[in-house]
């Protein structure tokens, strides 16, 4: 009841609230969890890492480089951006442990972000602290949905609609509303930290092999690179659904791999890829050396000579199949006939003019 305190002695552990009904598709709050602390704290802890480098509204920030340097100089800045988020919730949790703990008896730990500001400062300054996180909260929510859906109605333009028209667009954005609206009214008693943790184990399932391999391997080949991306994103997306779904239960062995996918389906799509990529050896597009030769060597060390060689090549492509195209409308010539003594002077004067 409200205003009820209880008391506990000294170095007394925290009673926690009981599972409720809505707990069988929370990966946190599984039994499996409690089971397999190790194996659910690396999932976690693998999807969150490796999954990052392949969201499509972070990959796309690249676009704007307008240099290899400073192309660089963003990934470091993003990754000391991002390490120093990651800090950011295990000291919210410390902080809700000392001074909201009857949070995690009531099940209402999500609140600690709104009620710490006011337990910790107090007054008007605790107030305008809370009121500033909500907004950035809502400031994060938003960016990151604009974020995804401008990202995903991009593909779907380009790749999936019959044009790049701006009614196209807009088609293709509310197709990257539609569905995941309609998976969280499905599964809308799953958390929201645990939908985070299922969504990065399928990026880092698909896109981070292909990302890895494709930057610093020169044999990746397109079919090699679509296999491991079905098979190991495919894989992820399944046991992120069979979750969802509530359909291994809530312990067990099963449980756990279906519920931190990213330990086994991470490696199936790398293995994937290096496999299909080694049995298709013909299919390395042309040019891959050069490509990944600009990739890593500093633009001021000769780059400008792999362009013009990129360029020749290019230029030399164009001209076979130029050639090609020519010999292919050309109509075949008549020789001259047998008889005819003024048949091959003909030829020969009509080449010589």
């Amino acid at each position: 009841e409200a205003g009820t305190r209880l008391t506990f002695a000294a170095d007394t552990p925290v009673p926690a609230a009981g599972r409720g009904a809505d707990d069988a598709l929370s990966p946190s709050r599984a039994e499996s969890r409690a089971e397999r602390p190790l194996y659910a704290t690396y999932g976690l802890i693998l999807a969150t890492f490796l999954g990052t480098m392949g969201l499509p509204h972070v990959v796309v920030r690249f676009y704007t480089s307008p240099t290899g340097v400073s192309a660089r100089r963003t990934t470091v800045a993003v990754l000391g951006l991002i390490g120093a988020f990651y800090l950011l919730p295990p000291l919210y949790g410390a902080l809700g442990r000392l001074y909201a703990p009857e949070l995690t008896l009531t099940g209402e730990a999500d609140a600690a972000v709104l009620l710490l500001p006011d337990r910790v400062i107090g007054g008007v300054g605790g107030d305008l602290l809370g009121a500033l996180v909500a907004g950035g909260a809502f400031a994060a929510f938003l960016s990151t949905a604009s974020g995804l859906t401008m990202a995903v109605a991009g593909v779907l333009t380009q790749d999936v609609l019959p044009s790049r028209a701006v009614p196209h667009f807009r088609l293709g954005t509310l197709l990257a509303m539609a569905v995941p609206l309609a998976a969280s009214a499905l599964v809308g008693g799953l958390p929201v930290a645990d939908a985070v943790g299922l969504a990065f184990a399928v990026s880092a399932s698909s896109f981070c092999p292909l990302l890895v391999l494709g930057i610093w391997w020169r044999r990746l080949t397109p079919p090699g690179a679509a296999a491991g991306m079905l098979v190991g994103g495919g894989s992820a997306l399944l046991a992120v659904a069979a979750t969802m779904g509530g359909l291994p239960g809530g312990g067990g062995a099963l449980h756990a791999l279906l519920a931190w996918p990213a330990l086994w389906s991470v490696p199936l799509g790398f293995l994937t890829m290096v496999l299909v990529s080694l049995a298709t050896p013909g299919r390395v597009p042309a040019g891959t050396a050069a490509i990944l030769a600009r990739f890593h060597l500093p633009e001021e060390l000769g780059t400008e000579d792999l362009r013009a060689e990129d360029q020749r090549a290019e230029d030399l492509r164009a001209e076979e199949l130029h050639a090609k195209g020519l010999r292919a409308h050309q109509p075949p010539t008549e020789g001259p006939r047998t008889g005819d003594p003024q048949a091959g002077t003909g030829q020969r004067e009509e080449t010589t003019r």
